[in-house]
């Protein structure tokens, strides 16, 4: 009899633990029917730069369907993250009515060929842009590695008056450097940071007349340095570049 009356008891309590689960389960239907969850407030919670906010609002409320239970965050963050300038998006829920939207914006260090630009993590991403900025060009596996010289490149130029303006680099990784003031610096793809070194240290040893004189600096040699004057220069190494020994000045 003990055993029986047991057993009804544990019964019951199954029926009345489904019970409840059904009753809560026809509430919550009942309430998402009659949009009793709907989102009533979205706050985007981080200060924007460059993201254009009008966009991201339309984006917001094209994406943003269904309730706090429905709405689904990683389809609003997979949408987001498509907008310009938006490198990375948090959606998440504030109960009981609310979302909040974190974007993270790239930060953009330069151009990258004529349609992109460059962030300061290295990563190449399409926006427009107008501030004025050095511009890169070369393949997109090399964005990375090209930042990390250009960083070092304007760190060592700084002292010496010299500002880059551009920094190319070819199929086969050579990588010429145009300064501002018109000088061009050819480096080549082998031992870059040596014939970097190499033209810092010969760079200021010249006179203000000597750098003035100067259009290109081509270190592409194992011993010595050609060197181009005049406004326009040569494109290649030629009969009209003086072959200077490393370390010489002109």
């Amino acid at each position: 009899m003990m055993n029986d009356t047991a057993l009804i008891n544990r019964v019951a309590a199954w029926l009345a633990t489904i019970a409840t689960i059904a009753i809560a389960w026809s509430l919550f239907q009942w309430a998402n029917a009659k949009n009793v969850f709907a989102i009533r407030q979205v706050a985007v919670v981080s200060k924007l730069t460059d993201v254009d906010v009008g966009l991201l609002e339309s984006a917001i409320r094209t994406d943003l369907r269904g309730t706090f239970f429905t709405m689904s965050p990683h389809r609003v963050r997979v949408n987001l993250k498509k907008l310009p300038w938006v490198r990375d998006v948090v959606v998440e829920r504030r109960w009981p009515f609310a979302v909040d939207v974190r974007i993270e914006e790239f930060k953009a260090v330069g151009y990258w060929g004529d349609n992109d630009l460059l962030s300061d993590r290295g990563e190449v991403f399409r926006a427009s842009a107008r501030s004025p900025m050095p511009r890169f060009d070369g393949p997109v596996e090399a964005a990375a590695e090209t930042l990390a010289r250009y960083r070092d490149a304007k760190i060592a130029l700084a002292p010496l008056g010299l500002e880059i303006k551009s920094i190319s680099v070819s199929s086969r990784g050579a990588l010429t450097m145009n300064m501002q003031n018109g000088l061009v610096v050819e480096l080549g793809r082998e031992q870059i940071e040596q014939r970097f070194a190499r033209f810092v240290a010969l760079y200021s040893t010249w006179s203000q007349a000597e750098r003035e004189s100067v259009a290109r600096v081509d270190l592409r040699y194992k011993s010595a340095v050609a060197i181009a004057r005049g406004a326009v220069a040569p494109t290649s190494a030629s009969p009209a570049l003086g072959a200077v020994a490393t370390g010489t000045t002109l």
